[in-house]
């Protein structure tokens, strides 16, 4: 049995790098390369090193999980004029720090895996030992590639081991860049084994991610790209399933899911290779461990999940919106404020809040009245999806009937409106948190949470993708139709309803975007995602936030977001710049990178972003 987790100690006693650019990545094996090579299990060790490196901090560790979901326009962080505000604004430079570790973690990566692999060829094993760890390096790199061309679009390109003059790359297109995943995937597909420990790559993985990069070509404009995705689907569907229940996806250390594709494997004690995914998004109070809660959801993308799909059971999967109030790192969760459990032990966040009856007697025993829990009322609601500040502070208005219990609730909603819209000092519960990282249960930075990088659930739901856009439209409903019958499955609910037929292609076309975002909210590729298919619905995207009734509101009152806490409306509201649109695309190549790439200029970075 192999080692589950990525123990970076191991991989880094056998790999040590060092760099100015990071693309000169030349890895030095501690011991003679002949020796590491000599033996399978030596090398296997060397491997190893290779995923360590894609789980560490600034890899999926922690940079492409926060600038993914953080920095793609559903994601929140605090409005203090820091270069990470200006990105999550949309608004951003090139020197911003996460950025530039998502950047360097990839180009680790790659680094390590061109050392590997020239070293796996000219080493004495047989080639039946040979070509599988050479496979799965590839299929590493592949990976790095991938993730930096769909985000960064035309990258340094580099396929050998660098020496240490070796660092004036230039950008290359990213086709280019896709050929080599593409070849590197095939390769992987052709040597890897068919089944493996959770945590390697596998034949159906590298199978599964070319089908990927061709849904990625045809929503960039290669309409054969399409026909060539729905092959690669086609051949992995019998391989996978979904799970039964979509948050069994999301618990610790989840192995053995018939719906993972392929994930990656954390070490709690990790130094480098832990998953801090939690320590990011975790609210202050929430955890036995250190909680940053540096990104949060929005609140645009929660109304706008709820009014798709009313009480469809991912969102309690998905947001995290209470949870109980720990003393302190390690000190567990605080004693309960009543002789039973109670309101008062746990904290509430946007849409909900907490209230009293005026008048209602405390209970026997107690020290406190009952408080009672209420949340945002978008049954009533004209547009759930954008709850207005003046229909609810009408509904806040019209007492005259109202009950004690019915006052109750409508002051606790005025406390929440207010807090979200004109107290941008003290409204830190006004925004929702991504659960799926969430682990209350932290060890200092580091969860206990494995993360699934690829599941069947969106492999489905570019499958339909691509039968829609081969004219089958019927067919890519009842791909996207399995997803959300097994959303409603997970909590015995009526939402998701099925799509039904005879929608149009253009109609199943934005409803796949969309169904994408929700089904993958608060996990890796949020930000690509949302951009694929290029301004036009990029642009659905920003306006389901910029037309988001509270968040207009908080924006009217605290115009110059005061107070760390303030709201967004992208580009001023103008959403017609196409100038806007287009450089939101993609990330700035990162400063760090241009200073140390002397076949790299300013001028050379991506649309829109200047020095």
């Amino acid at each position: 049995m192999k080692k589950l987790k990525y123990i970076f100690l191991l991989a880094g006693a056998l790999l040590l790098a060092s760099c100015e650019s990071w693309l000169d990545e030349d890895p030095q094996y501690t011991i003679n390369t002949k020796t590491q090579f000599s033996t399978v299990e030596n090398a296997k060790q060397a491997l190893m090193g290779c995923y360590g490196y894609m789980s560490a901090d600034n890899a999926y560790g922690q940079a492409w999980q926060e600038v993914t979901f953080g920095y793609c326009g559903f994601g929140w962080s605090q409005t203090n004029g820091s270069s990470t505000d200006l990105l999550v604004s949309m608004d951003g430079g090139i020197d911003e720090t996460i950025n530039t570790m998502a950047w360097r973690g990839m180009y680790k990566v790659i680094g390590e895996t061109n050392a590997f692999i020239a070293n796996i060829a000219d080493s004495p094993l047989e080639s039946a030992d040979k070509l599988p760890m050479e496979a799965a390096a590839r299929f590493l790199r592949a990976l790095a590639y991938y993730n930096l061309a769909v985000t960064y679009g035309d990258v340094p390109l580099k396929t050998t081991p660098s020496a240490h003059d070796g660092v004036a790359v230039p950008r290359s297109p990213k086709n280019e860049v896709f050929e080599l995943v593409r070849t590197d995937w095939e390769f992987a597909y052709e040597n890897l084994p068919e089944k493996d420990d959770d945590g390697f790559a596998t034949k159906w993985a590298a199978k599964a991610y070319l089908g990927k990069l061709y849904h990625t070509l045809g929503c960039q404009g290669d309409n054969t790209a399409w026909e060539k995705a729905k092959a690669c689907f086609d051949e992995v569907m019998p391989k996978y399933r979904l799970a039964d229940k979509f948050s069994d996806l999301f618990v610790d250390y989840v192995q053995g899911s018939p719906e993972s594709i392929f994930q990656l494997n954390f070490a709690l004690a990790g130094s480098t290779t832990r998953n801090r995914g939690s320590w990011l998004v975790a609210p202050n109070g929430s955890c036995n461990g250190q909680a940053w809660d540096r990104i949060r959801a929005s609140k645009a993308l929660y109304d706008y999940f709820w009014a798709t799909y009313p009480g469809d059971p991912r969102i309690e999967s998905t947001f995290l919106t209470y949870w109980k109030s720990y003393a302190g790192v390690g000190k567990g969760e605080k004693p309960k404020e009543e002789p039973i459990a109670s309101a008062r032990d746990t904290v509430y966040a946007y849409p909900y809040f907490t209230y009293t009856i005026g008048g209602e007697e405390k209970p026997a025993g107690w020290k406190n009245p009952k408080l009672y829990v209420g949340r945002i009322p978008y049954e009533k609601l004209a547009d759930p999806a954008s709850p207005k500040a003046e229909e609810l502070y009408a509904m806040i208005a019209d007492t005259a009937t109202a009950t004690p219990a019915e006052k109750g609730y409508l002051k606790g909603l005025l406390s929440l409106l207010e807090n979200a819209t004109k107290k941008p000092s003290t409204n830190t519960k006004s925004w929702p948190y991504f659960k799926k990282p969430w682990d209350p249960e932290q060890s200092g930075n580091n969860s206990h949470k494995n993360l699934i990088l690829y599941r069947y659930a969106d492999m489905l739901l570019m499958a339909a993708d691509a039968y829609n856009e081969l004219g089958q439209t019927d067919k890519a409903i009842t791909f996207a139709n399995e997803v959300l019958k097994r959303a409603r499955q997970s909590g015995n609910a009526s939402q998701p309803a099925d799509w039904r037929s005879g929608l149009s292609k253009e109609q199943v076309r934005e409803k796949i975007y969309f169904e994408r975002i929700f089904e993958g909210a608060g996990e890796p590729e949020m930000y690509q995602k949302m951009r694929l298919r290029g301004t036009e619905f990029l642009k659905k995207a920003f306006e389901v936030n910029n037309g988001h009734g509270i968040i207009q509101e908080s924006v009217a009152n605290n115009p110059k977001r005061n107070g760390n806490w303030g709201e967004r409306i992208f580009n001023d509201g103008n959403l017609n710049d196409e100038n806007f649109l287009k450089k939101n695309l993609l990330l700035p190549v990162p400063k760090d990178e241009i200073d140390t790439n002397s076949a790299l200029d300013y001028s050379d970075n991506n649309y829109g972003y200047t020095n």
